[in-house]
Parts: structure tokens; C-alpha cells; sequence
């Protein structure tokens, strides 16, 4: 266990690297760090490394490096959950475009994604799961959007204040909460068998537990916010905010489901308190950026082997996750804008936009790797898909940077 701190630092070293040099070429640190990931894994590090990449990579040091990254993940759903519900559309009017991107940018991969997964690959699902589990879930995986990777995608492109960035955005936040719901509906069945009786028992527990968390907690939680800040200042607020996350994060997985759901929960009761926020941001966010999550990304690329794709049909099969992801997210969102009236060549700005897939979907595919959703050999199939989809669109966004420059056009009830 002594070399954890070495492998502590190596990974630290590998994922600021691969990130200064994703930003070089265009892309976001995500892409940086999860490549890092592959490379200190089995199928790069340790095919080269032999007896020194397994004696730092010991079992238990990666069982140590794999707790800090579900940490990481636990404080990048809190963080990015109360971003996503300050930024829900709050009038009628402002949420009828990103709405309709949203539906149909969901609902069209997500019918794909799972036509595609029930006639696949028997080998993709665990032999202990129902099939209709690991169909829905990668119906959802194909489904989601990264709003913090196309946030730092269109600040880096230099059209954060452009319509259409702000549009899908909008877009991005409805699909991400929807998609986290989803996921823990289809984890919830999961877990019951899908059995009338242990399905009923599992949908009542998540419901118990979102609404008492939404309602009794939240309540007590404000008031216990408040008492702290009154009494010892602002580091005693933040304790209790962060022991909070902690034993809400806890609590989710005493219920069977994951970490992150909890720490999504809290984030929901918290998104309103922008004291508590912004001085989260300035104790916890440096910790968080430069070291947790990127210990996730990490976690998340040894996971995945190359050498698990051993076959040209699962290469085929890689292509054919790509394609579906790539057509039913651009087909859905791009009819989405074009519904709502914006032109051809801003519709297609969206729906490339939609198609950043980046730490959402990581989360994604971990927590179902984690519940046993899906196969290692299927994991590394969509994590690969999900990194070749992100930096595709990365690269389009800039290309359309550089040809256009942002004007200004009006998109009903968000534009104005």
C-alpha cells in the first residue's frame, strides 16, 4: 500500500500532461485525461512496463486510486447537478426550444441505441442482468449530452455568447437531468430482477428517497446551513455542506444505487444557495479539478482494455455504437432546431454541439460497469466511441469558429 502515494502522483503528472496537450490541438482536458487513463492501463502502461507497472499498480493502490475517483465523482455530480438545475429554463417561453432539441435529441439515440443493443452481441450483457437492462441502458448512454465538456468547448471556440451556443446549452441541461433520471430508474430495475414485486420496491425506494430528501432533508439542511453560518462563519457552513454531500452520497448506496445519485440529490436541495456555491468553488473546486476527478477519468480509462477488442466484429460492433450515437443525437437535435425555426447552418451548430458526450457519459458508463449493467468488453467499446465523439465535435466547433464569425439572430423565447 506504501506506493500509493507514487501512483498518486503519476497519474496526477499523466492527466495534467494529456490535458495541456489535449487544449494544444483543440480538444477539452476531458479527452486529455481519459486518454491519460488508457495510457496507464493494461492495455499501454502495463503491456510495456511488465513487473514495474505491476508493482505499482498493485490491486490494492488501485482499489485506493479507484475510492479517490469515485470521490472525484461524487464532487463533479455535485458540482455540475447544481449547475444544471440553476441554469433549467425558468418561463414557458424560454423553454420551448431547448425543450424540443432536448426531446428529440434524446428520444431518436436512444430508440437507435437500443434497437441496436437487443439485436447485438449476447456477450455485451452480464449473464446475471435482464436483458432489458442492459438494453435501456445503453439506450441511455447513447442518449446523453456533456454540458460541462460543451461549456468548456464553446468558451474555447469563443461563441459562449453566441445564440446557438446558449441554446444548446439550455439543451444539454434538460437532456443531462433527464438522462440522470433514466439512469437511475433502469439501475433501480436492475437491481429488483425486474420482478413486478422487487421492480414496485425498487421505483418506491428511489421515489422515497428523492422526495424525503427534496422535502424533510432539504428543510433541515437549510435551516442547519443557515445555524452554522451564523454561528462560526463561513468554514463551518462548508463543513456541514460537505459531510452533507458525503452522507447523501452514503445514503444512495445503502439504498443500492450509486454514489453519484446522492450527491446529485444534494445538489438539487443546494443549487439555490449561492453563498454555499461560490465558497464550494473557491475551498473545494482547485482540490476537485486538479486532482479528484481527474483520478476518475483515470479509474475510468483503466478500465478499459484495448486488447479486450480482439476481433474485427467488435471493431464492427465499436463503428456501429459510433454511427448510432452520432446519427440519432445530430438527426434528433438538428429536427429539433429546425422545428423551432432557426436555419440550416445554426441547426447543424446545435446538433454538433449535442453530440459532446465527455464526462456525462463517463459517469455513465462507470455506474454501469460499477452495477454490472454491462460488460467490460462493451464498457471499452462506448467508452472509445464516447472519446472519438467528443473530439469529433470539438473539432467541428472550432472549424466552425474560424468560418464563421458569431451574428446575431433571434431564437424565440431565449434570444432576447
Amino acid at each position: 500500500m506504501a506506493n500509493w502515494m507514487l501512483q498518486l502522483c503519476v497519474a496526477i503528472v499523466a492527466t495534467s500532461a494529456c490535458g495541456a496537450v489535449a487544449r494544444r490541438i483543440g480538444q477539452g482536458k476531458v479527452v486529455g485525461e481519459l486518454v491519460a487513463g488508457l495510457l496507464l492501463g493494461p492495455s499501454v502502461l502495463g503491456a510495456l512496463g511488465g513487473r514495474g507497472y505491476a508493482a505499482l499498480f498493485t490491486p490494492e493502490s488501485a482499489a485506493l486510486l479507484s475510492k479517490l475517483g469515485e470521490l472525484g465523482l461524487v464532487f463533479l455530480m455535485f458540482q455540475t447537478g447544481a449547475h444544471i438545475v440553476g441554469d433549467l429554463p425558468k418561463t414557458r417561453s424560454s423553454a420551448w426550444p431547448p425543450l424540443a432539441i432536448a426531446v428529440l435529441g434524446m428520444a431518436c439515440p436512444l430508440v437507435m441505441g437500443c434497437a441496436l443493443a437487443s439485436v447485438g452481441d449476447a456477450s455485451f450483457a452480464p449473464s446475471q442482468v435482464p436483458h432489458i437492462a442492459y438494453v435501456l441502458f445503453c439506450g441511455v448512454a447513447l442518449s446523453v449530452s456533456a454540458l460541462p465538456v460543451m461549456a468548456r468547448i464553446v468558451a474555447e471556440a469563443g461563441i459562449a455568447q453566441h445564440p446557438s451556443a446558449r441554446l444548446s446549452i439550455l439543451a444539454a441541461t434538460i437532456t443531462d437531468a433527464v438522462g440522470w433520471l433514466l439512469l437511475a430508474t433502469v439501475g433501480a430495475l436492475a437491481k429488483s430482477g425486474f420482478s413486478a414485486g422487487s421492480a414496485f420496491h425498487g421505483l418506491f425506494a428511489l421515489a422515497a428517497f428523492f422526495a424525503v430528501s427534496v422535502t424533510i432533508v432539504r428543510l433541515a439542511m437549510q435551516g442547519l446551513i443557515d445555524a452554522a453560518k451564523r454561528w462560526s462563519g463561513e468554514s463551518a457552513m462548508l463543513v456541514v455542506a460537505l459531510c452533507y454531500v458525503l452522507l447523501s452520497a452514503w445514503a444512495a448506496t445503502t439504498f443500492g444505487f450509486h454514489s453519484a445519485f446522492g450527491a446529485l440529490v444534494a445538489a438539487v436541495n443546494l443549487s439555490r444557495r449561492h453563498d454555499l456555491l461560490e465558497l464550494w468553488q473557491r475551498r473545494f473546486s482547485g482540490l476537485a479539478d486538479l486532482v479528484l476527478t481527474p483520478l476518475f477519468f483515470v479509474s475510468a480509462g483503466m478500465q478499459a482494455s484495448i486488447s479486450a477488442l480482439n476481433s474485427p466484429m467488435l471493431w464492427g460492433w465499436l463503428a456501429l455504437f459510433f454511427v448510432v450515437g452520432v446519427a440519432g443525437k445530430y438527426g434528433g437535435c438538428y429536427a429539433g432546431a429546425r422545428l423551432c425555426g432557426i436555419d440550416r447552418d445554426r441547426s447543424h451548430l446545435i446538433a454538433v454541439l449535442m453530440n459532446c458526450r465527455g464526462t456525462v457519459e463517463l459517469m455513465v458508463l462507470s455506474i454501469g460497469l460499477q452495477l454490472q449493467l454491462i460488460s467490460s468488453s462493451l464498457y471499452t467499446v462506448l467508452l472509445i466511441a464516447t472519446l472519438t465523439m467528443t473530439a469529433a465535435s470539438a473539432q467541428l466547433v472550432h472549424r466552425w469558429a474560424r468560418r464563421r464569425q458569431p451574428v446575431r439572430f433571434a431564437i424565440p423565447g431565449v434570444d432576447r
